[in-house]
């Protein structure tokens, strides 16, 4: 008689619980992803897949971190992102219309006046919100390029708090602001400065300026509560720069810290050799008290974006991102391109990445741009 074999009866599994589908991913969790999403072309497409996770986007847009700018090219008003380097176009109100400057979100447009109708065709708009803001005529009327008399010589500027408007001039120590409906710009120019102002930036409510030998100047911004117009006050020196005069091959930028309380001079010193051992960044902090620059070693947890026509500081990224973390300062504008000896291998002279932990120099565009492209960042929020 056979033994019987017998098989061990296993267990039944549990049943599989129901899957969910993609549109129930919570809001928090869609926050993480966004989080980790550094360019505005990812977070658009991750809001593109449904009306949940689009509503998802929204939601979380007030607490997502800036997304990574935009590269402007005012030589036809295209726009490209390092992420692919794709060159897209932005629409603009006319095929006349030119681009003379970026801030933050806003682009400084003009059509060309020719001696006939009227002269107030200058704005500014947002692209992205089609909001607009229209500006006073010229500030120099001797200035004209191509019948744009009205913004040929503005060099920088910038929206501040209630839409007044600041900007310098290319060729004078000179600020002049404005707010929406004001028929001409409040002036004020700095007769007694031996060099024009380099660059501009809005901090603790005044408008701090920056010399090409290095001296800080203060113009505080008031607003009439009456008519609502705004003026500008003469330069008062906050600190004094080199006593050696111009120093030919620096550019320098001022840049206001993330959380608005430190300024910041960035000295670009153009190369005398090789491009990736001779792009040197120097930072510098205001010390108002003792009237001074106190070089800084490290940027700590923030990140540079700089260009002759917007400049900004954002926090580095808390999420181990490689686009955004600290120390790195991302510049480009021709004004920055060195000798054509330093040019790199691409012909990238004009645009890069520079580390400050070991000073070194990475381009960030693959393709070629054409020398005098005038370039600036576009900081993509409506």
């Amino acid at each position: 008689m056979g033994a019987w074999s017998s098989k061990a009866i296993a267990p039944a599994k549990p049943p599989l619980p129901e899957a969910r589908p993609w549109s129930d991913l919570p809001p928090e969790l869609a926050g993480l992803v966004l989080c980790r999403l550094p360019f505005l072309a990812d977070r658009v497409r991750f809001g593109s897949v449904c009306r949940h996770w689009r509503h998802a986007v929204r939601q979380q847009a007030p607490a997502l971190p800036p997304a990574f700018p935009w590269i402007i090219s005012f030589n036809g008003l295209t726009y490209r992102s390092i992420q692919d380097g794709q060159v897209s176009r932005l629409s603009r109100p006319s095929k006349s219309t030119a681009c003379w400057g970026s801030s933050e979100n806003w682009l400084l447009l003009a059509r060309p006046w020719h001696g006939h109708g009227p002269k107030n065709y200058n704005f500014l708009e947002n692209p992205l919100s089609g909001a607009v803001i229209p500006l006073p005529g010229q500030l120099d009327p001797d200035m004209s390029v191509n019948g744009f008399a009205e913004l040929a010589c503005i060099h920088k500027f910038i929206v501040c708090s209630n839409n007044v408007i600041v900007a310098t001039t290319i060729s004078c120590p000179l600020v002049a602001c404005c707010r929406p409906g004001m028929s001409s710009w409040s002036t004020s120019l700095h007769a007694g400065s031996e060099s024009y102002y380099e660059d501009i930036a809005f901090y603790n409510g005044e408008i701090c300026a920056i010399t090409t030998r290095g001296d800080l100047f203060a113009h505080e911004v008031s607003v009439d509560n009456g008519n609502g117009e705004a003026t500008v006050s003469s330069a008062k020196q906050v600190i004094k720069g080199s006593d050696t005069g111009y120093e030919g091959g620096i550019t320098r930028f001022l840049v206001v810290s993330p959380c608005g309380n430190k300024l910041l001079m960035v000295n670009h010193e153009k190369c005398h050799g090789l491009l990736d051992d001779g792009y040197v960044f120097k930072v510098f902090e205001a010390d108002v008290e003792m009237s001074r620059w106190s070089q800084l070693a490290s940027l700590g947890d923030q990140v540079l974006f700089l260009s002759r026509k917007c400049s900004k500081a954002i926090p580095a990224s808390t999420h181990d991102d490689e686009y955004f973390r600290g120390d790195k300062i991302y510049f480009l504008d021709r004004a920055l391109q060195g000798p054509k000896k330093c040019r790199s291998p691409t012909g990238l002279t004009s645009s890069g990445m520079y580390d400050l932990r070991n000073n070194a120099y990475h381009p960030i565009l693959s393709d070629n741009l054409r020398v005098g492209d005038v370039m600036s960042w576009f900081f993509p929020h409506k």
